[in-house]
């Protein structure tokens, strides 16, 4: 059984957060100073802008792109900023956490100290959340690792 879980509204808000901060300051450093290069300025600001939105764009990219794929060999995310794959064998649980206004799914590997979050594709809200709780519960080696807090 394969499931694939899309980004949720958080990420849809960073998608479009990241280019719009970036533009901010763009323009609030066109606004006050100008991209003029000054003889205190180590790089042009002009290419600090440049890249500047072009950092912004990637950011707005990867939050659109996150996934969390569970098929018969494992679960396989890639999140904002990394990405990973892991095999059932070495997955102990998947700990769902209620935090105020989203859902989030952690992933505890054996070995390994820190949890890992399996994304953007689990914070939901409300009605939504339980819907991709349900996925998860409908997929056989997720349910039985699934750990969720009695509320």
């Amino acid at each position: 059984m394969r499931v694939e879980l899309a980004p949720g509204p958080p990420a849809w808000a960073a998608a479009v957060a990241a280019p719009v901060g970036a533009l901010a300051l763009v323009s609030f450093r066109l606004w006050t100073s100008g991209l003029a290069s000054g003889p205190e300025d180590p790089v042009p600001p002009a290419v600090l802008a440049v890249v500047t939105m072009v950092l912004a764009l990637v950011l707005s990219w990867r939050a659109l792109t996150q996934r969390a794929v569970l098929d018969d060999r494992g679960l396989a995310c890639r999140n904002l900023m990394v990405g990973f794959e892991v095999d059932w064998d070495r997955v102990e649980e998947l700990v769902v956490v209620r935090r105020p206004g989203v859902v989030i799914v952690e992933l505890r590997v054996r070995n390994l100290r820190r949890r890992h979050r399996v994304g953007a594709a689990t914070r939901f809200a409300g009605p939504e959340a339980e819907a991709v709780l349900d996925v998860l519960r409908a997929h056989p080696v997720a349910r039985s690792l699934l750990v969720e807090p009695e509320s």
